[in-house]
């Protein structure tokens, strides 16, 4: 009997942990759902794919919008630099222009200087041969400032040329129709002037060095035959040297002729 309460003891003492037991498990399940409702945990969506096309599709988009920008800059850059050569080579241009035409005025100037040089040796030369204190060697047939002598006998024209230098003065330099009127005037007869183109054949010059084209007058005989004419059947060498007057007695115009004829000269001084 003592053993049966005993059991029956143990066993009710067994039922009521086993109800404690519950009891405190329920009451740890109702925290627990209790908790979740207070804090639930947050739900892990699904990732889209639209949304990951979204993200490329935006990517590619700023790539594009960066490259077509800086294709932009590359165009402007270009479109300056085509610019900025452009004027630049429109400077060059007018730059080279202005150096051409300086470069023009700068040879114009210099033949004006060599021409007043020749001009003051002259004046010079004729201050000197007629000053008011000194009276003229060849002042035999003056003419303003000039004097001239004509001379007597023949001789060639390099001797005639020669003899003038040796009389202080040279072969006449006509440079006026005033001055070949005069000197035409004092003669009858085919004389030797200080003009020949000995050096280069048509380019004739005076015996001071000065081109004949620089001093703007000419009398060349042009009656006929023109003058000069270069004949070559009496000197096969040609007629480079220039006389006033030829031997059928024209006086008022210059005929070229072979050099090495006999005539009379005019020399000035």
């Amino acid at each position: 009997m003592e053993n049966t309460y005993k059991n029956f003891e143990l066993s009710k003492m067994d039922s009521t942990e086993n109800c404690q037991l519950t009891k405190v498990a329920e009451t740890e399940d109702d925290v627990y759902v209790n908790t979740l409702q207070l804090f639930p945990v947050p739900k892990t969506r699904p990732v889209s794919t639209s949304f990951n096309y979204k993200i490329i599709i935006s990517a590619l988009a700023l790539l594009m919008l960066g490259a077509l920008t800086s294709l932009c800059a590359v165009v402007i850059l270009y479109h300056n630099k085509v610019l900025f050569t452009e004027k630049l080579s429109e400077k060059y241009e007018n730059v080279t222009a202005t150096l051409t035409v300086l470069e023009h005025k700068a040879k114009e100037t210099a033949q004006l200087y060599d021409m007043l040089k020749v001009k003051h040796q002259q004046v010079h030369d004729r201050l000197s041969a007629c000053s008011a204190n000194q009276k003229c060697t060849l002042c035999e047939k003056p003419l303003g400032l000039k004097c001239y002598y004509v001379s007597t006998e023949k001789l060639s024209w390099t001797q005639s040329r020669d003899y003038c230098v040796e009389k202080g003065g040279h072969l006449v330099i006509i440079t006026s129709q005033a001055e070949q009127d005069f000197v035409s005037s004092q003669i009858k007869e085919t004389h030797w002037i200080g003009l020949n183109d000995l050096e280069t054949e048509g380019e004739w010059m005076w015996v001071n060095n000065q081109p004949l084209n620089e001093t703007s007058v000419t009398f060349w005989y042009d009656e006929g035959p023109h003058e000069p004419d270069n004949w070559k059947v009496q000197d096969p060498s040609g007629e480079n040297c220039a006389a006033l007057g030829d031997e059928n007695g024209n006086t008022h115009k210059w005929f070229d002729a072979s050099c090495h004829k006999l005539k009379k000269c005019i020399c000035e001084k």
